[in-house]
């Protein structure tokens, strides 16, 4: 199906750059003028719900060298603790469990992805994030810091098998066939959902109509840091000459990477 997609779609060809190596790469770029609003902290959905597949040693490394403002937010070390662990046990499975905390106690005792925390009784969102921001951090080291899945999310990423070729898109009427994330549930990247009754019932706050930009302004730096400033660029210059943006539309001058609580 999503290769039939990307066969009709409007596409251009460019090369991304992750984590500091290049792929050719198919854009659908049509998609990246949809509206979007990262409103994560007025957001009662749990985006950080599942853990990656992997995490990189740049991110257990910050981790323990922050563990005590990690587990103020996670309360992880409270809870290995109280399960009988101890400290340097504790940061041998930061260091070494594929999912940094004990394979038992996924999705048990520690629920969500290993790194989420609750900000509220409602809103999840990231620790790593969180200790970026808080330590002034520019949105290069945020997106080097965290999982790619994570720094990328929604943007989908298919690939042939022997990584000859990526082919990316977002979640959309058109796409959601194929995608991870049910387009129809996001109210971040699905404006009319997000103004309907029935996510009002659950979101009363936030997600505010002037707040929406196109995706590719609200995602800018993330774009060149998580994918590549030439992709962004050749992003940015096809959504203008095809007429589908203006110059003008370019304008976020602070990105929601930045927003804190």
């Amino acid at each position: 199906m999503a290769r039939k997609y990307f066969d009709t779609a409007d596409t251009i060809e460019t090369t991304v750059k992750i984590r500091g190596i290049e792929y050719p790469a198919v854009v659908d770029f049509e998609l990246f003028a949809n509206m979007a609003n990262f409103d994560c902290f007025n957001c009662v959905e749990h985006c950080c719900g599942d853990n990656p597949s992997i995490y990189e040693e740049q991110t257990r490394d910050f981790i323990l060298k922050n563990i005590e403002e990690y587990n103020r937010l996670t309360k992880n070390n409270d809870i290995l603790q109280w399960e009988g662990y101890s400290q340097n046990e504790i940061e041998k499975s930061i260091s070494e469990d594929p999912l940094m905390v004990p394979e038992k106690h996924v999705e048990e005792e520690i629920i969500n992805c290993t790194c989420s925390f609750k900000c509220n009784n409602s809103t999840t969102l990231c620790s790593i994030h969180s200790i970026c921001l808080d330590k002034g951090m520019d949105s290069a080291e945020i997106i080097h810091r965290k999982p790619v899945i994570c720094s990328l999310w929604p943007i989908e990423i298919l690939a042939e098998d022997d990584l000859s070729m990526l082919y990316i898109t977002l979640p959309d009427d058109f796409t959601n066939g194929f995608t991870i994330e049910n387009y129809y549930t996001k109210s971040c990247i699905n404006e009319e959902y997000a103004s309907s009754p029935i996510f009002r019932r659950e979101n009363p706050d936030g997600f505010l109509e002037e707040e929406y930009e196109p995706f590719i302004t609200a995602y800018k730096d993330t774009l060149i840091y998580g994918l590549g400033k030439r992709c962004y660029e050749d992003i940015k210059s096809a959504l203008i000459e095809y007429e589908v943006l203006e110059e003008e539309d370019f304008h976020m001058e602070v990105q929601q990477i930045h927003s804190k609580i």
